[in-house]
């Protein structure tokens, strides 16, 4: 294997995570707004509430399936190659479902948010690129700036659906269409920019810092594998943490536009400002995140974030209009970001470098295995049960990591930072 050789800069490593961020915010943008129109596309091709939860299902199933291969092409080929191509697939899945709104194949729906699924699988390992970058004790910081990047998609994506619809109806197209037409725009600019800007590649930096700091481990140590790696209460806190945190946020948030319109009977506008809070706190919280895990220590972060989404749970089924909704969902957001942020960093930590993508791949492939069917059984739930129904899961299930985070941590006596 040719080894690169160079001087890890700061100016390399600012102007790399600057890169990363454009990227997160490119790839949120474009994805958030097709994703909030999705159960809305499905009630209108299919003619049932039913089916609404079946996009974001796809969507979280093309997530899971599409990190674990991005995870082992990313190991060989780099993280640049890696992210540029999650890219293109994003401009496919994206088209797919424009033409699916424009009179074609409904199920090309389906079919386009498992193809951005896919696609996000991929890009979302540009945050455990960012943490390539940098030593353990910056890591978390790093981390949050590039998941910081999502804030573009949290404010600019919902407010970006009704003016790509007014242009899409201009056009003579079904206005649903318009946030696909933009994010495949969006995703074919993000994947040149990729492909340009990366360089060097995070993957040869984190090896490069490796050689040259003697407190991280080094390659020549055999790579383990993920059941391996578990064995390690670290890495079941970030695991627990990582999975748990999104099954609840993606359960609430894939139904709360179907909540505005059919129950609360409100317009897109409605369902743009309450997503617009939701992604918000998704992201606009990493400003915090970071310093606040290297700080106080990733467990302690977790639980934070546990507590945030039990209080998010206990309000949204009370929140009858439209600005007590939006606060509702920002704060669920926010425990979402303390989880994922938290997570992801003690992830890395707990990794030797000649493993991390490949077990960090399988990590999101789990991850997104059980959002999938977290989302998928929201839409029955919704349609039997109610809005309530989701909440009440939702406070089951944080009330659980909260628990198993305290539980391990008992175990090893201490919270857990590094191994």
């Amino acid at each position: 294997m040719r080894i690169a050789v160079f001087d890890v800069t700061e100016p390399i490593v600012r102007r790399l995570t600057a890169t990363l961020f454009a990227g997160q915010s490119i790839a949120s943008l474009g994805m958030t707004a097709a994703i909030t129109v999705g159960s809305i596309a499905a009630a209108e091709l299919f003619g049932t509430t039913a089916l609404g939860g079946v996009p974001t299902t796809m969507y979280v199933l093309g997530t899971a399936l599409g990190a674990y291969p991005a995870g082992r092409f990313m190991n060989l080929r780099g993280r640049r190659a890696g992210l540029a191509l999650g890219f293109l697939v994003g401009v496919l899945g994206a088209s797919f479902g424009a033409f699916a709104l424009m009179g074609l194949i409904p199920l090309l729906l389906f079919a386009g948010h498992l193809i951005m699924g896919l696609s996000r699988g991929a890009l979302d390992q540009g945050r455990y690129a960012a943490g390539d970058l940098v030593t353990q004790e910056h890591r978390a910081r790093a981390i949050s700036w590039v998941v910081l990047g999502g804030v573009v998609g949290g404010i600019g994506g919902p407010l970006f659906i009704a003016p790509a619809g007014r242009f899409a109806a201009q056009l003579g197209l079904n206005p649903l269409a318009g946030p696909y037409l933009a994010g495949a725009i969006l995703f074919l600019f993000g994947s040149a920019m990729m492909f340009a800007l990366l360089r060097p590649d995070p993957r040869d930096v984190a090896r490069q810092l490796a050689r040259v700091d003697v407190t991280l481990p080094v390659d020549s140590t055999r790579p383990r594998t993920f059941w391996e790696a578990f064995r390690s209460y670290n890495v079941q806190t970030a695991v627990a943490a990582m999975m748990l945190g999104q099954v609840v946020m993606t359960s609430v948030m894939v139904m709360t536009p179907l909540q505005i319109t059919e129950h609360l009977h409100h317009t897109l506008e409605d369902v743009s400002l309450v997503i617009a809070a939701h992604v918000t706190g998704m992201y606009a919280t990493s400003l915090i995140t970071g310093r606040v895990a290297d700080r106080v220590g990733h467990a302690r972060t977790i639980l934070i974030g546990a507590f945030l989404l039990i209080l998010a749970c206990v309000l949204v089924p009370f929140a009858n209009d439209t600005w007590r909704l939006a606060a509702a969902m920002f704060v669920l957001g926010a425990g979402w970001n303390f989880c994922f942020v938290a997570g992801s960093s003690l992830l890395t930590d707990s990794l030797r470098p000649n493993e991390r993508a490949r077990i960090q791949g399988t990590n999101d492939l789990l991850v997104g295995l059980v959002a999938a069917a977290g989302s998928l059984m929201s839409g029955f739930v919704f349609a039997t049960i109610g809005y309530i129904g989701i909440a009440f899961a939702g406070i089951m299930l944080a009330v659980s990591l909260f628990v198993i985070t305290l539980w391990i941590v008992q175990r090893e006596n201490a919270l857990p930072r590094t191994e």
